[in-house]
C-alpha cells in the first residue's frame, strides 16, 4: 500500500490459472491495483465451504470454483468498478472489520 502497488480497497486478482477463464467483461477488474479487501472477499470469506459442498457432490474443485464462486466474486468486483467512491471504500473497510470480528 505504501509503495502504491496495492490499495486498501480494490478488486482482488485471481491466479493466472483462473484469469484465463475470465469473460471479456471480467478483464476490467485487472485495470486497478489490487486491494487488501473488497466486497467480494467479504462475501466469499467462507468460499471453502462452497467448494467443500461442491466436491462432496462430486464436482471437481476447479470446476466448482469457476462455476460456483468466480461468477459471484466477479459480480461484486464489476459493481465496485462502477460504484467507485471514497464513501463506498469506507463502507467496505467497515464491513471488513465487522466480517473479521464475526
Amino acid at each position: 500500500i505504501i509503495l502504491g502497488d496495492m490499495t486498501l480497497v480494490g478488486t482482488r486478482p485471481e491466479s493466472t490459472h483462473y484469469v484465463k477463464k475470465y469473460t471479456p467483461e471480467m478483464y476490467a477488474t485487472l485495470l486497478l491495483p489490487a486491494g487488501v479487501t473488497s466486497e467480494a472477499s467479504i462475501k466469499y470469506k467462507d468460499e471453502d465451504e462452497i467448494l467443500d459442498k461442491a466436491v462432496k457432490a462430486g464436482k471437481d474443485t476447479d470446476v466448482a470454483y469457476v462455476e460456483d464462486v468466480l461468477p459471484g466474486k466477479m459480480k461484486y468486483n464489476l459493481e465496485y468498478l462502477k460504484q467507485f467512491s471514497v464513501l463506498h471504500d469506507l463502507k467496505i473497510c467497515i464491513d471488513t472489520v465487522i466480517g473479521v470480528l464475526r
